[in-house]
C-alpha cells in the first residue's frame, strides 16, 4: 500500500502536468486570439472590380412595374423620373459581416428622396463648400435639415451632383436583419436595401461604390478553433474528475494512515509492557522492531511485508509478561532454572497472539524468534527455512539489539566482535541469507 506522502507526491505531479498542458493551451490559445483579432480588425472592402466572392454588394433597380415612375409637381414645366434602387449584400465568410457601410459616389445629378431602413450620411458640395449631414430619410422634420433641398410636392428632394457622395449606414436595432448579417455552412447571409432617386432620364448610373466592412470569425471557427474548443472544456472536465479523485484517495488515505497511526500506537503499547519489567532490555522491542524492518527492505519486501515484520518484532517478547522480574531483573547470568523459565515467554506471547486474524505472522514471530537455522533453538526445534522468514529476521535483529547494549556481567561488543560473531554463527544460529544482507548494512545502522 503505498504511503500518504507517496500518493499527495503522485497526485501533485499530476497537477503539474496538468497545470504546465493547461499553461501550454492558454497560451496557444492566446496566440490564437491574437491571430483572430488580427484578422476580424483588417477593414476590407468591396467594389464593382472586387474578385473577391466572400463579401459582395450589387446596386441594381428593384425592376418590378411600380417602381419607377414619373413626376411633374416637383419642378415648373419639367418632369423628373422616380426610381427605386436595391442593394443586395451578400456574405458568403461562413462568418459575420458586421461595420459594414456603402458609399456611392454620384456621377450625374440626381435627387435623393428616400432610403430604407439605415440613415443617410449625405455630403454635398455646393459653392466649394462641403456640406455633410446625417438623416434618417423616412422620419425627418424639414427645419432641421441644413442641406440644399426642394420640397417636390410631398416629397423631399435632396439635390446631388458629380463628386456628391451618400454613405449608407445599416440600421442596428435588435430587429435589424442589416448587421450583423450571418452566414452558415450552407447558406449564404444576405440582406437588402433600398432609396428611391430622382432624375431627368430616370437613369442613374451607380457603377461607383465602395463598400467597407469587417468579418467577425469566432475564436472557436475552423479547425484550430474547433480544437480549442475540445481541448479547454476536456481540460477543466479533466480537472474535476482527477480533484475528485484526488479527493477520494486523499480522504482515504488519511482515514487509512490514521487506523494504521492507531495500529503502531498500540503494538508500540504492548512492547513497551513488554519490556517494562526488565530494566536492562527498556526500549528493547521499538529497536528490534525498526533493525527487522531495515533488514525486510534491504531484502527488497514490499512495504506491507515490511510493516508485518516490524509489527511482529514489536510483539515478539510481549510474553516476557509470564517472566517473573526476579529473573528479568538478574545481573548474573541465569541458572539453566532460568532460562527454562525465560523460554517459555515463546509460548505465552504466541497464545496472547494466536488469534490476531488481522496478522497472523505475529504469532509466528512471538513462537519462533529463538529457533536456530540448525534445529539447536527453543521451543520447537525448528531448522532451516522451517522456520518462518519473520522470525529468522527478527533473530537477527534481536542478537544485535543485545550486543550493543552493556549488561551487568559484561560489556558491549564491539562492532567487529559483532561481525565476527555472526560471522561465525551464519548458517548454525542464523540464516546464512539475512546474515549477509544484515552484515552488508550494519555499519549503518543506528541504535
Amino acid at each position: 500500500m503505498w504511503t500518504l506522502q507517496a500518493v499527495r507526491t503522485i497526485i501533485r505531479r499530476v497537477f503539474l502536468v496538468l497545470g504546465a498542458s493547461f499553461a501550454i493551451i492558454i497560451i496557444s490559445f492566446i496566440f490564437h486570439i491574437l491571430q483572430v483579432n488580427k484578422y476580424n480588425n483588417l477593414e476590407r472592402y468591396d467594389t464593382p472590380e472586387t474578385v473577391s466572392m466572400d463579401v459582395t454588394a450589387d446596386i441594381h433597380p428593384r425592376g418590378l412595374l411600380t417602381d419607377s415612375w414619373e413626376k411633374n409637381d416637383a419642378f415648373e414645366n419639367t418632369i423628373i423620373n422616380g426610381k427605386i434602387y436595391e442593394t443586395t449584400i451578400t456574405n458568403n465568410s461562413k462568418s459575420l459581416l458586421v461595420d459594414w457601410k456603402l458609399r456611392v459616389n454620384i456621377k450625374e445629378s440626381c435627387w435623393i428622396n428616400n432610403a430604407w431602413t439605415g440613415l443617410m450620411e449625405i455630403h454635398q458640395f455646393v459653392g466649394g463648400e462641403e456640406k455633410v449631414q446625417t438623416l434618417d430619410l423616412r422620419n425627418y422634420s424639414a427645419e432641421d435639415i441644413t442641406l440644399d433641398y426642394v420640397m417636390g410636392g410631398q416629397d423631399l428632394l435632396i439635390p446631388l451632383n458629380s463628386g456628391d457622395y451618400f454613405i449608407y449606414h445599416p440600421y442596428e436595432g435588435a430587429d435589424s436583419g442589416e448587421v450583423p448579417i450571418k452566414s452558415s455552412k450552407d447558406f449564404a447571409g444576405q440582406t437588402n436595401i433600398g432609396f428611391i432617386l430622382y432624375s431627368l432620364s430616370g437613369e442613374n448610373d451607380l457603377s461607383d461604390f465602395v463598400m467597407t466592412y469587417h468579418i467577425h470569425k469566432s475564436y472557436f471557427a475552423g479547425p484550430i478553433g474547433m480544437t480549442f474548443m475540445v481541448l479547454i472544456p476536456l481540460w477543466l472536465m479533466l480537472m474535476l474528475i482527477l480533484g475528485i479523485i484526488a479527493w477520494i484517495v486523499l480522504y482515504f488515505e488519511s482515514t487509512l494512515f490514521y487506523q494504521s497511526q492507531i495500529i503502531t500506537d498500540m503494538f508500540g503499547l504492548c512492547s513497551t509492557l513488554a519490556d517494562e519489567k526488565d530494566y536492562y532490555h527498556n526500549g528493547h522491542s521499538i529497536r528490534v522492531a525498526n533493525f527487522s524492518r531495515k533488514i525486510a527492505e534491504t531484502m527488497g519486501m514490499d512495504k506491507q511485508d515490511c510493516d508485518i515484520v516490524y509489527y511482529g518484532a514489536l510483539l515478539h517478547n510481549i510474553g516476557n509478561y509470564a517472566v517473573p522480574e526476579r529473573i528479568l531483573g538478574k545481573t548474573t547470568p541465569l541458572t539453566p532454572e532460568d532460562e527454562k523459565v525465560v523460554q517459555m515467554h515463546t509460548i505465552k506471547g504466541s497464545k496472547l497472539t494466536e488469534n490476531m486474524k488481522s496478522m497472523p505472522q505475529a504469532a509466528l514471530a512471538t513462537l519462533y524468534h529463538h529457533e536456530r537455522y540448525d534445529g539447536s533453538g527453543y521451543p520447537t526445534g525448528k531448522k532451516g527455512e522451517e522456520i518462518p522468514l519473520i522470525a529468522r529476521i527478527i533473530a537477527v535483529a534481536d542478537n544485535y539489539d543485545d550486543m550493543i547494549h552493556e549488561r551487568a556481567y559484561r560489556g558491549r561488543y564491539t562492532v567487529d566482535e559483532i561481525k565476527q560473531f555472526y560471522k561465525d554463527n551464519s548458517g548454525t544460529w542464523f540464516d546464512p541469507l539475512v546474515v549477509d544482507v544484515f552484515m552488508d548494512m550494519i555499519d549503518s545502522m543506528e541504535e
